[in-house]
C-alpha cells in the first residue's frame, strides 16, 4: 500500500481563502496530486464551511508532494 502526502497553499485571496493558507492531503494507493473536490473539502473542514467555495479553480493553489 502506497501512501503520499501532498501540502496545498493557496496562492491567491479568494471567497474566504487567504493568501497562505495550507492543508495537507493524504492519497492513499495511487501517486497522482489531489483533485479539486478533494482539495476544497480539505480547506472547509480545516477552516470552516464556505471557505472555498465550489468552483474554486486548483490554479488558486501551489500543489507540492510532501
Amino acid at each position: 500500500m502506497s501512501v503520499y502526502l501532498w501540502r496545498v497553499v493557496a496562492v491567491k485571496d479568494t471567497a474566504k481563502l487567504a493568501k497562505g493558507m495550507s492543508v495537507e492531503i493524504v492519497i492513499r494507493n495511487a501517486s497522482r496530486k489531489p483533485n479539486q473536490k478533494e482539495v476544497l473539502e480539505a480547506f472547509n473542514q480545516r477552516f470552516g464551511a464556505g471557505t472555498a467555495p465550489n468552483g474554486t479553480s486548483l490554479t488558486n493553489f501551489q500543489i507540492e508532494k510532501v
